[in-house]
């Protein structure tokens, strides 16, 4: 089972490095290395010894990048033993390599059994708002930020991905991209809509039988 990890874990940060450098960055290396708990770590400049990756700057040509990537994906076999899920991320941009709190422009958190009240899958946005004490009934009232909202963002199953977030910074004109950018990240994200989808059928086969047979097709079990 170490191998089929291993062998899955790399295979995803060598996509995850193709997307980048196919887009917004320039010889970027994501790596997977195994953690203690036998779990696999994937993001840029983590070792077995440091599971604390590096900002990934957001340039492909010889300028002084503006955004900074934060990427950390926890990754183990799914309960049958067979196929790569994540069990936790944090996908952020940062106006600094230094990533403070006010610097942050958007961070999208995963994790897949929260032990909290709040969502498995939420956004953190910075910003100011002086009105959000008056609508907290917590007790941290008076210190209550925009960033420490946890903005629901669809489930584990349909959370936005590192290519919704690099197509956000293109868009939005933050970063400048690579000629061919928008093919990169449409094959990327057919490849993630694909696995999905497939994770989905697994775990609601009668819901696809179901749906097959109203479009016609005949379905047997094998």
């Amino acid at each position: 089972m170490a191998k089929k990890l291993d062998a899955q874990a790399h295979e995803f940060a060598d996509q995850m490095s193709e997307l980048l450098n196919k887009t917004v960055t320039d010889g970027i290396r994501v790596s997977a290395v195994e953690t203690l708990g036998g779990r696999r770590l994937i993001g840029c400049g983590v070792t077995k010894s440091s599971a604390v990756p590096k900002p990934i700057a957001l340039t492909h040509k010889r300028r002084y990048p503006v955004v900074y990537f934060y990427l950390l994906i926890a990754c183990d076999l799914d309960p049958e033993n067979t196929y790569l899920t994540t069990t936790s991320s944090i996908m952020s941009h940062y106006t600094s390599s230094e990533m403070d709190d006010n610097q942050l422009i958007v961070s999208i958190d995963y994790d897949r059994e929260p032990e909290n009240k709040y969502p498995g899958a939420h956004m953190h946005v910075s910003g100011a708002r002086d009105d959000l004490g008056s609508v907290y009934l917590g007790n941290a009232r008076s210190s209550r930020k925009l960033r420490d909202l946890h903005l629901p963002v669809g489930g584990k199953r349909f959370r936005p991905t590192v290519e919704d977030l690099i197509e956000f910074l293109i868009t939005e004109e933050m970063v400048e991209p690579r000629p061919n950018w928008r093919s990169a990240v449409d094959e990327h994200r057919v490849r993630w809509q694909k696995i999905q989808l497939q994770a989905a059928v697994r775990r609601n086969p009668q819901a696809a039988v179901d749906q097959l047979k109203k479009s016609g097709w005949n379905v047997t079990r094998g």
